[in-house]
């Protein structure tokens, strides 16, 4: 067993506890918006573990990220209409119900539970880095006495735009590494886990940085 699939596969699933314990450390700071994020982390915990059981046991886990993505779009979703007007919570509703909608066609009729979740993975970032983004114009628009870097919310959201970013490079790049070797697969995942370990990193700097 190489290093590198021990870092992608034990190692960096490990590292979400980091801004985990930070949270719950400031738990009685946390804005709500903060504590969805807690609550998506735990989620993504406990998916991770099963995960890593199910791998031990060679079971194939391909469905899990199929079912995960769902989820996941929710939670983040769900974290960005804390931010946004109120006037986005329905259009931001309507989206997670047909994004889900979609997941569903895609699992049953397109890329079947033994594929790769590639077109729902990649939409999925395509809207999270807008969601990205539109935070930064609506920040940008808006006057802020704090400086940039003592606010939490603005971490979260820069770490969402990098592993999001990189994430659709992943996806889009996905049909190429099914036909690439196996050491090709364990060196591009190790570099995207990297920076999965960022967004990590990111995230406990911005639970620090919560003060409700």
């Amino acid at each position: 067993m190489s290093y590198l699939y021990i870092y992608v596969s034990y190692i960096i699933p490990l590292c979400i506890i980091i801004p985990i314990i930070i949270a719950f450390f400031k738990y009685r700071l946390l804005s709500f918006s903060f504590k969805v994020l807690l609550w998506f982390l735990i989620f993504s915990a406990a998916a991770n573990a099963l995960n890593i059981i199910l791998s031990g046991f060679h079971i194939f886990t391909t469905t899990l990220f199929h079912v995960f993505t769902v989820f996941e779009f929710a939670f983040i979703t769900w974290f960005y209409s804390t931010v946004f007007d109120k006037k986005w919570r329905y259009i931001l509703a309507i989206l997670v119900t047909v994004f889900t909608i979609f997941c569903i066609i895609n699992f049953f009729c397109i890329q079947t539970g033994v594929e790769v979740a590639t077109y729902t993975g990649t939409l999925e970032a395509v809207i999270i880095i807008a969601y990205a983004i539109l935070y930064l114009f609506k920040h940008n628009n808006n006057e802020h006495p704090t400086p940039w870097e003592q606010s939490g919310l603005n971490w979260v959201n820069i770490s969402f735009l990098i592993y999001y970013g990189c994430g659709l490079f992943i996806f889009i790049s996905a049909n190429f590494l099914a036909h690439a070797s196996q050491s090709v697969n364990l060196v591009v995942w190790s570099v995207f886990d990297t920076i999965l370990l960022v967004q990590y990193l990111l995230f406990a700097v911005g639970f620090y940085k919560c003060s409700t």
